[in-house]
C-alpha cells in the first residue's frame, strides 16, 4: 500500500468545510472530478457501509470506520459494486483507506487529506485529487447553498415505509426532532394536488406551530414534492441493496444557519428511521 497526503487550507469554518464535503449535492460537485454524476449512498454513521457509485451504480462499497462531524471521515474500502449489487471483497482494495481530518483554528481550516491505496492508483490520485480539494475550498470559501440533502437507509420493504411515511396515524409517532416534542395531530392526503397538516408541539405545551401546505407532485413508492413559500422540498425513496434509501432535499431559508436547518430536518428523518425499524 501507499500513502498519499494532500493539505488544503481553507478559509472558512470546519463546520462549512464537513458541509461542503458531505453534503449531497456538495459531494457530487467535487467528486465529479473522479466520475461525472457519481454520488454516494449511506446513511453516514460509524460502522455503517457505504457504496460510491456511479449514474450506472457501479463503484465501490467500503465501511465508515470514523466519523466525528467537523473532524474525521475514515473509510475502509473493501472492494466493486456492479449494477447497484456488492461484489466479492476485493484484495485490491479491502487494506485501503481514505481519511478527511479537519482543523480549524481562527476561522480558518487545515484539510488533510490521506490516501492508503494500491500504487497503480497513485499517477491517478496524485492527478486528480488536487483538483477535486480546490473545489471543495472554492465551495466553503465563495459558494452559495443552493440545495439541503439529509438520508437514512431503512432495514425495510418499501411498501411499509412508504405507508409509515404517509399515513397520519403513523405521521404522529415520528414526526419530531428531538424528544421534548410531540406530532399531536396529522392529516395527510398523498396525491398531487393533496393537502397536509401537521400539528407540532414543544410537550410542556410552550411552543407550537402548524406545518401545512399541498403537494406538487406525488408518485406513490417514489417521490413526495411540495413548496414552503417559493422553496421546494422533495423526499424520494429508492430500493438499494436491500433496504430503502429516504433522501429529503429542501431549499434552505435565510432565517436559521444551513447547518441547523440540516440537522433539524435529520433528526427528523432518524426519528423515522427508528420508529420504522
Amino acid at each position: 500500500m501507499k500513502q498519499i497526503t494532500f493539505t488544503t487550507i481553507i478559509n472558512a469554518p470546519a463546520e462549512k468545510v464537513w458541509f461542503c464535503l458531505w453534503n449531497k449535492c456538495n459531494y457530487e460537485n467535487w467528486t465529479k472530478v473522479f466520475s461525472e454524476g457519481s454520488t454516494a449512498v449511506s446513511d453516514w454513521k460509524k460502522g455503517s457501509r457505504i457504496h460510491f457509485l456511479s449514474p450506472e451504480c457501479s463503484g465501490m462499497f467500503s465501511d465508515i470506520i470514523e466519523m466525528i462531524p467537523n473532524v474525521q471521515m475514515s473509510f475502509n474500502h473493501l472492494g466493486e459494486v456492479k449494477n447497484a449489487e456488492e461484489q466479492e471483497v476485493n484484495d485490491e482494495w479491502k487494506d485501503s483507506e481514505e481519511s478527511y481530518y479537519l482543523s480549524e483554528e481562527n476561522g480558518v481550516t487545515t484539510l488533510k487529506t490521506i490516501l492508503k491505496i494500491d500504487e497503480k492508483w497513485e499517477d491517478f490520485f496524485n492527478d486528480t485529487f488536487p483538483k477535486a480539494l480546490e473545489l471543495v475550498k472554492e465551495d466553503a470559501e465563495n459558494g452559495t447553498v443552493q440545495l439541503i440533502t439529509v438520508q437514512t437507509l431503512i432495514d425495510k420493504p418499501l411498501q411499509e415505509v412508504w405507508e409509515k411515511y404517509t399515513k397520519p396515524e403513523h405521521i404522529i409517532n415520528w414526526n419530531f426532532a428531538s424528544d421534548d416534542w410531540h406530532c399531536p395531530k396529522a392529516y395527510n392526503e398523498p396525491k398531487t394536488g393533496g393537502q397536509f397538516f401537521y400539528r407540532m408541539e414543544s410537550k410542556d405545551g410552550s411552543m407550537g406551530f402548524d406545518f401545512e401546505g399541498t403537494f406538487t407532485e406525488v408518485i406513490p413508492l417514489k417521490k413526495l414534492s411540495f413548496n414552503l413559500g417559493e422553496r421546494k422540498v422533495w423526499t424520494e425513496f429508492i430500493e438499494f441493496n436491500g433496504k430503502i434509501l429516504v433522501t429529503g432535499n429542501f431549499e434552505p431559508e435565510n432565517v436559521h444557519s444551513i447547518f441547523m436547518q440540516r440537522d433539524g430536518w435529520q433528526a427528523i428523518l432518524n426519528n423515522f428511521k427508528k420508529y420504522c425499524e
